[in-house]
């Protein structure tokens, strides 16, 4: 149950309401054309390449070296087109968590998306040339009701989805599409989560996404952000979890965390990116107002 709770928070986290928006720039640029819609239709975790690179982003604009001063001493890993800095310590700590209970929450993934009890959209809106733009807004928000699968169980595309409207969803305005791709930061959360008789609230800090739109209408991306690791441990010791089960979560996170170091320079937060694909639909226009 325990990895059950934990996978739907790695995930809920990245995409609830953002609390603090960053400030739009003074001269901000027309993005007043129409919204388009994706239904997430498969998610899991970023793992690194057998060459050590993975996909992801800079979240504390800070390239590190095992063993450096920055990142607590967490090397930093390169994308496969080279860029430096990547922060992503959960896909380096994927081969040992899934030896525990942790194992398998990608396929708790595809059940809440296959079973309609989380369908994430992701939007963009203002888009002239989804090759190029110099001006679009990006959102991630939630459907409501139930979707349509087709005879294989994966969501219909082209279908038409109503939003529920008390997820208020992450949005990013004023950033360009390049070549066919667009990245928006921060996704600054503070998300309320219930897990039986319990309620949290889980803070996750200097959050990215960014939509790659391909030539057949279809989206893939990736999102990142930074788990609070003291958060992360009451919750494995609240939730009655097996206690050498535990001390190893506790062990391997606490010397994983890249991010956000305290004042006696320790990092109390870990790097953790997801990828996912997405296939075209239609939002009630209603439910955009």
């Amino acid at each position: 149950m325990l990895h059950r709770f934990l996978a739907a928070v790695a995930l809920l986290a990245m995409l609830g309401c953002p609390t603090e928006q960053a400030p739009a720039p003074e001269d901000t640029c027309d993005a007043s054309g129409g919204r388009e819609h994706w239904a997430l239709t498969s998610l899991e975790f970023v793992r690194l390449n057998d060459d050590g690179t993975s996909d992801g982003f800079d979240l504390d604009n800070n390239v590190s070296a095992t063993g450096g001063f920055g990142g607590c001493g967490v090397g930093d890993m390169v994308s496969v087109d080279g860029r430096e800095g990547i922060d992503n310590a959960m896909g380096r700590l994927l081969p040992v968590l899934e030896t525990t209970e942790f194992v398998g929450v990608e396929e708790i993934f595809a059940e809440l998306v296959s079973t309609g009890e989380l369908i994430l959209i992701a939007e963009i809106a203002g888009a002239e040339d989804f090759a190029n733009d110099e001006c679009v807004t990006v959102a991630m928000r939630r459907a409501a009701g139930e979707p349509l699968f087709d005879t294989s169980g994966a969501i219909m595309p082209d279908q038409t989805m109503d939003l529920d409207q008390s997820f208020q969803g992450a949005e990013i305005p004023n950033v360009p599409i390049v070549d066919s791709s667009v990245e928006a930061r921060p996704f600054q959360v503070v998300l309320p989560i219930s897990f039986l008789d319990a309620n949290f609230d889980l803070t996750v800090y200097g959050g990215a996404v960014r939509y790659d739109v391909a030539e057949d209408g279809t989206l893939s991306g990736v999102f990142a952000g930074g788990l609070d690791i003291a958060w992360l441990i009451q919750l494995t010791r609240e939730t009655g979890i097996n206690d050498e089960i535990g001390e190893l979560l506790e062990s391997v996170m606490g010397s994983a965390a890249d991010l956000a170091p305290d004042e006696t320079g320790a990092c109390t937060q870990l790097s953790v990116t997801l990828k996912f694909s997405a296939v075209p639909i239609y939002v009630f226009e209603d439910a955009l107002e």
